[in-house]
């Protein structure tokens, strides 16, 4: 009987935990700190510490963007919620300038907040503003023109707020959890209902779920808006109070507030067990077998503080992993390579993403922020830590056949300075690692790289490691793996 001793890996993609022998092996059983962007295997770019800090730790970032502004500044900018004040910056200047508030300051920093816009002149344009709220403090308005800071009154306070169908609604309300309440349309000033024409005014909708449980997210999902609370999901459909619809949906809620986020196709959301994905329909597990083992090392103690972002088409998920108090490993899902990829290198608190920029606040710099980087071999800077990549499980479908004499082909290549990656043939019986210094290509091609292993066994997989503080490398065409076979 003939047997095909070679395994060939065409490309590198992401995790797949399900599959624990015989899975396809462009992707990774266990792996760390790598990209695979277009099948290149990589080490993940290192991100930037930015200069400016506060002098005590950022609870909430935001963005304004400023269509209307017609300074000589960046249109762009940061807006920071720190120790009862608020604070701006663009986002490459060299420190923060603190907002002038109308009271002495907040007793909350951790703020829901949209960006609008408001005319306060019939002669001018109207002004880009960003409106905030907590279920303390109440609403407040800053102008993108003079970023000054005012109170919006409003008739409840609400902890959570969203911008839809050009009216404001807000959640989150400590007297009443079960109630949105929505502004007049185009004016998020104006809470006033209006009975002959009740399509111009504001209002609210009770949905009572009888157990205590509280709207803690609105999120709009095309022309719906997404009511969540921890066990349910609400859909509301239509764009004037006399034809709003609130619908229960199936699958429970959104536990985790902060990790939501909303995709093309979906809203995604972290659970105890994994991510789970809202489609319009109900709320359900999502591809969760791919981390699997991922998601039973995360500290459920410690969910509170997972993170998410939904930014340049991938979901960025920070959680707490094994005995972590903070969050300290980032799970990122590419929705058009569909590949899951972790790292481990960093901690988040929260993410903020802009048209060109993300960035992101650690509870290991509190004060400053961060700005995320990917692909390394494009910035020429990657990560500081270990990297790793581990093939699933291989017995060539022949579980009667020991194989050995192993042989490994590649393509390493690397920028300006030499790397040594370690290559590792692991067996049921031990693993042989054999070290490989890639060195730069000075005006011609790099070459395919053999190398052989002895050793034996009845299944086996390869593993990939380089150690902290390497520079850039890349693996570009795959491997292929040859054995020599010993049938019984």
């Amino acid at each position: 009987m003939a047997y095909d001793t070679s395994t060939s890996i065409p490309a590198f993609r992401g995790l797949n935990q399900y599959m624990e022998i015989n899975g396809d092996p462009t992707y990774a059983a266990e792996e760390k700190n790598v990209e695979t962007k277009a099948g290149v295997l990589q080490p993940v770019a290192a991100c930037t510490l930015l200069t400016p800090q506060l002098d005590h730790p950022i609870e909430t970032l935001m963005l304004l963007h400023r269509r209307w502004y017609t300074g000589a500044d960046d249109k762009d900018i940061l807006v920071a919620a720190s120790n009862g004040k608020l604070y701006s910056m663009l986002p490459n200047a060299s420190e923060w300038t603190e907002l002038t508030l109308p009271l002495a300051s907040f007793y909350s920093n951790k703020w829901s907040w949209v960006t609008y816009e408001k005319s306060f002149s019939t002669d001018n344009p109207p002004v880009d503003v960003l409106i905030i709220s907590n279920e303390y403090d109440g609403m407040y308005m800053i102008r993108g023109d003079d970023m000054s800071v005012s109170h919006v009154q409003t008739p409840k306070v609400f902890g959570v707020i969203e911008r839809h169908a050009e009216r404001i609604w807000g959640g989150a309300i400590e007297t009443d959890p079960d109630m949105l309440v929505y502004s007049a349309p185009f004016d998020f000033t104006d809470w006033a209902a209006r009975a002959e024409n009740p399509e111009d005014g504001a209002g609210d909708v009770l949905q009572p779920s009888w157990d205590g449980d509280s709207f803690t997210a609105l999120r709009t999902f095309g022309d719906q808006l997404i009511a969540f609370k921890r066990t349910r999901v609400w859909r509301i459909l239509g764009t004037n109070p006399g034809e709003y619809t609130m619908k229960e949906q199936y699958g429970g809620g959104a536990p985790y507030a902060k990790t939501i986020a909303v995709d093309t196709e979906r809203i995604l959301m972290l659970t105890d067990k994994g991510v789970a994905a809202y489609d319009g329909v109900a709320v359900a597990p999502f591809q969760q077998q791919f981390c699997q083992d991922i998601w039973k090392r995360m500290n459920k103690s410690r969910l509170d503080k997972a993170s998410a972002i939904l930014w340049n088409h991938k979901y960025y998920l920070a959680v707490p992993l094994d005995s972590s108090t903070i969050n300290n490993a980032v799970i990122i899902y590419d929705t058009i390579e569909n590949t899951w990829l972790l790292r481990d290198d960093l901690s988040v608190e929260s993410f903020l993403g802009g048209e060109k920029d993300m960035w992101f606040t650690s509870s290991t710099t509190p004060g400053k922020i961060w700005k995320w980087a990917e692909n390394s071999w494009d910035t020429g800077d990657c990560t500081a830590s270990a990297t790793r990549w581990v093939l699933p499980w291989m017995d060539l479908g022949a579980k009667n056949i020991v194989k050995g004499g192993f042989e490994i082909y590649f393509l390493a290549e690397v920028k300006d300075n030499p790397v040594t990656l370690s290559f590792s043939v692991q067996t049921e019986k031990k693993v042989k690692t054999k070290t490989y210094t890639v060195s730069p290509v000075i005006n011609r091609g790099a070459k395919q790289k053999r190398l052989h292993f002895g050793g034996s066994g009845r299944r086996f997989r390869i593993i990939i490691e380089s150690p902290a503080s390497s520079p850039v490398w890349r693996l570009t065409s795959g491997l292929l793996v040859v054995t020599e076979i010993d049938p019984d």
